[in-house]
């Protein structure tokens, strides 16, 4: 009988499975479970956020000093005026406290929601635009972030999200990084969210303090875009939406709102005058 070699039909040495397909099935899995789970405690973070009174939040952040680093005097005329901005543009919508400014000197050109009633404005900010309702617009939208509890939603929710990514899989491991593109995919489109809810309801306060939109949509222009689109799928990590989105999305805004656009005021001479 002639020996003809072969190879078992069975052997358990050798792996018939696909690793790759493995790969990204497990991938796919775990990522979508990560979702759902960023998602519930997300809910459970808009709830508890519901929970807690103005007057609560006011208690908790009013011990809060780690802003004293680089801020204005409270006697600086240029935070007096953004004060006085504040004031009038607080006259259109209903807070349980009062509003502090707080004026950092960088060269950022920002501004941010703080817990406690305080808006953060960057002294680059007072750069960027050239009309007092351009930058009633940047302040107005602050104060809507306030209105929706955002700077709440997103403090806890993040706390949350990192809490659970650390226990699940260990604080700085590999296979934390690995997945940490579904965190900050699910963290940015909820914060793209908040931003375009936050630009209707500053474009409604402007109206409200104004009389007309003008100067919505000066801030974004003076951002020019002119890095955006080169990343075709960067802007979905993006914790704001791209300018020019926003900047169609107020125009189309004021059309079916039946805003006026008018004439803007120009800027206070103390507030352009940055350096």
């Amino acid at each position: 009988m002639e020996y003809k070699p072969s190879l078992p039909e069975h052997n358990d040495n050798v792996s018939h499975d696909r690793p790759v397909r493995e790969f990204v099935t497990l991938f796919s899995g775990i990522s979508i479970f990560l979702f759902i789970v960023f998602w519930t405690t997300g809910l459970l973070v808009d709830y508890a956020v519901d929970y807690i009174s103005p007057e609560m939040e006011a208690k908790i952040f009013s011990s809060f000093n780690g802003l004293k680093a680089g801020v204005a005097s409270a006697k600086d005329p240029k935070q007096a005026e953004l004060q006085r901005m504040v004031d009038q543009l607080s006259e259109c919508v209903h807070l349980a406290y009062p509003l502090t400014v707080y004026l950092i000197d960088t060269e950022d050109a920002n501004a941010m929601a703080f817990p406690g009633g305080r808006i953060i404005v960057f002294k680059g900010l007072l750069n960027k635009v050239n009309s007092e309702n351009g930058l009633a617009f940047v302040l107005a939208h602050e104060l809507a972030h306030f209105i929706h509890r955002d700077h709440l939603r997103g403090m806890g929710r993040g706390i949350v999200i990192t809490a659970i990514s650390a226990l699940m899989t260990g604080s700085g491991s590999d296979f934390t990084q690995l997945f940490a593109p579904a965190t900050s995919f699910n963290m940015a489109q909820y914060s793209q969210t908040q931003e375009s809810m936050a630009d209707k309801k500053a474009l409604e306060i402007l109206a409200c303090s104004y009389g007309h939109a003008g100067g919505a949509t000066e801030f974004f222009k003076a951002m020019t875009p002119d890095k955006e689109g080169k990343n075709l799928f960067g802007h979905y990590f993006n914790s704001h939406p791209q300018a020019l989105e926003r900047i169609n999305n107020l125009n189309r805004l004021v059309k079916e709102m039946n805003f006026d656009v008018k004439i803007v005021k120009p800027l206070n001479a103390l507030l352009k005058n940055s350096d």
